[in-house]
This record gives structure tokens, C-alpha cells and sequence, in this order.
């Protein structure tokens, strides 16, 4: 009995210690302490470089304005154009003009020219070189038809003596076209006469008709290509403008005593008719300088003054592309602003 109770006492304390062990959990693991923190080194900043400004390139020049011409023109008459100096200038796609050192261009119309006219060139800018276009209208003319009784031998060559002169005439004047001078002042035309209340006898363009008075010749007819200023014989003959003599002749078959004075841009006046020359080619006479007299000698009907000014592409070889401009209209032209 004693032995029996021995054995439960044992059999409970083995199962109570078995019941413990379950109930425990599993043993505890040791714990690893962290490591105490080390600050980390401040950061040193740089000393900033100075500053220096970035050099941009260079950019091409820049043309100080656009081109500008004159608002309107009329037939026979030109337009002035203020683009850059020197710079070549189209009429209708074709070369006829070059400004000048001050960027001016005169470009002369014939009596047929188309409207509008188109002015171009070349323009450098910002961006390289461009093309540049101007339309400027161009005004129609309303020009008389008249008739004038003239001697045969006024009217053309009657024999080969006159043909001869006639030729040499024509030679002298090709040859001094050929010659281009520079402008010796800005633009700005004066008649050639000082008269006051000064007549203007007979205008450019007029349709003009030279009736024989005998029945030895034909009449002839041909547009009148200047100004008649109705004056005397041994009225003073004033420079127009600044210029270059190219020709002075005492006896141009149908001029008569003649100066054709150069005032560059492609323009020549022309004075016919004279009985006196105070000039000789390539003289250079300031405006308002005395060119010499007027008189009745050559083609004409009575004393006068004949005024003409030519116009000269100056791109071109050919003398024949030469035309007349309309003094008249010229005196009344502008420099562009």
C-alpha cells in the first residue's frame, strides 16, 4: 500500500514538470545591444567660382531700314528709291539702277511702262540675304499732237555733206554716253534758266509733225524728247544740277551748240540750241554755274532752249536701251524719306 502511494507521488511530480516544460515557451535568446551612433563629418561647401559673363557670338549686321521708294510716278517720269548704298536695283526683274554712296537709286519709266512698276533688290538682315519687292503705281500721260513748217534741210540730211555731219554727230554723242561719273551733290534738279515768269513753249511727249514748206522732202514725225523754254538769243544757261561735262559742241548736226553735263545716277542734261559754250568735256560745274548761251542753231524753227535728260541703264552696254525722261516731272522729284 505504502510502496503503491510512493509511486502516485512520483508519477504527479512527472507530470507536473512535464506540463511546465510544455506551458514555457521557448527559452529566451540574448539581446544584442546597438553600437552608439557617430555623428557624421559636416559637409564643407566649395568657394563659388567669381562669375564672368558668357561671350555670345557676334551677330551679322542688321540693315539700319527697309528700302523706300516713292509712293507713286507717272509715265516718262522716275522713281527714287533710298536703299543701302551701292546696292543694285531691278526694274520688272531686269538690272537698271545703282544707288548711290547714300543709298539713293533713280530709276527712269518710259512713256509705256507698265503699272505697277516693280522695284526689287537684294536685302541683307538678320537672317541672311533676302529678296525685296515694291510695287509702285504708275500715273498714264496726256501728251498733245502738233505740227511745226520746217526747211528740208532742217528737217533731215539733204545732201552727203549733211549726211556726213549728221553721222559724226551721232558718234560724238554714243561715244561721250559711254562715259558714267559719279553725282557730285544730293539729288535736286533746277531749270536751267533764271528767268522769272520763264516760258515753257513746248512740253515733252508731244507728238510733233515737221511740215516741209516745199515739196522737196517728206514731213517726218517723232516725239519731242525735252522742254523748249522760250528765250532769246543770248539768254545765260545755268547748270541744272552738279556734274560732270561730257560733251560741249558748237555744231551738232540737229543740236546745234550742245552740252551734255553728267549729274550721275544715270542722268545727263542736255542743252540744245546754243549760240555760245562757256565749257569744254570733263569740267566739273557746281549748280547754278553758267554753261554758256542760248540761240537758234541746229533743227529749230526760232530761239529757244531745249532741255533734255537722258536716262542711262547703267547695267547696260547698249546705248539703243536709252530713254528720255520728262525734265518737268523731274524738277518736282524727291528723295524718298
Amino acid at each position: 500500500m505504502e510502496a503503491t502511494h510512493r509511486s502516485g507521488i512520483i508519477f504527479a511530480f512527472i507530470a507536473v514538470g512535464l506540463c511546465l516544460a510544455a506551458c514555457a515557451g521557448p527559452a529566451p535568446q540574448p539581446v544584442a545591444l546597438a553600437e552608439p551612433a557617430v555623428a557624421a563629418p559636416p559637409i564643407v561647401a566649395d568657394t563659388p567660382p567669381p562669375f564672368e559673363p558668357i561671350a555670345l557670338p557676334q551677330a551679322p549686321p542688321v540693315s539700319v531700314s527697309a528700302p523706300v521708294c516713292s509712293t507713286e510716278a507717272t509715265h516718262g517720269g522716275a522713281i527714287l528709291c533710298q536703299v543701302l548704298p551701292n546696292a543694285p536695283v531691278k526694274l520688272d526683274g531686269k538690272p537698271i539702277a545703282r544707288a548711290d554712296a547714300d543709298g539713293l537709286a533713280v530709276i527712269g519709266l518710259t512713256r509705256t511702262q507698265p503699272t505697277p512698276a516693280i522695284i526689287s533688290l537684294d536685302m541683307e538682315t538678320l537672317g541672311g540675304v533676302f529678296p525685296v519687292s515694291i510695287a509702285v503705281p504708275v500715273l498714264p500721260r496726256h501728251d498733245t499732237v502738233t505740227s511745226f513748217p520746217m526747211e528740208c534741210g532742217k528737217i533731215a540730211p539733204r545732201n552727203l555733206q549733211d549726211q556726213r555731219k549728221a553721222e559724226v554727230a551721232w558718234v560724238k554723242k554714243d561715244n561721250a554716253l559711254k562715259a558714267f561719273s559719279a553725282p557730285q551733290q544730293a539729288f535736286g534738279l533746277l531749270g536751267p534758266v533764271r528767268l522769272e515768269g520763264v516760258s515753257y513753249s513746248s512740253s515733252f511727249g508731244a507728238t510733233r509733225t515737221y511740215v516741209p514748206k516745199t515739196s522737196d522732202c517728206q514731213p517726218t514725225t517723232n516725239v519731242h524728247n525735252g522742254t523748249d523754254i522760250a528765250v532769246g538769243t543770248g539768254t545765260e544757261i545755268r547748270a541744272p544740277m552738279s556734274g560732270t561735262v561730257i560733251l560741249a559742241d558748237p555744231e551738232l548736226f540737229y543740236e546745234g551748240g550742245c552740252v551734255f553735263l553728267d549729274l550721275g545716277r544715270g542722268l545727263v542734261s542736255v542743252t540744245m540750241h546754243m549760240s555760245r559754250i562757256d565749257v569744254k568735256a570733263g569740267d566739273v560745274v557746281k549748280q547754278g554755274d553758267l554753261l554758256g548761251l542760248s540761240g537758234a542753231t541746229g533743227r529749230v524753227t526760232g530761239p529757244h532752249l531745249h532741255w533734255g535728260l537722258k536716262y542711262r541703264n547703267v547695267f547696260s552696254d547698249d546705248r539703243g536701251t536709252d530713254i528720255w525722261l520728262d525734265p518737268m516731272l523731274m524738277l518736282g522729284l524727291k528723295s524718298p524719306a
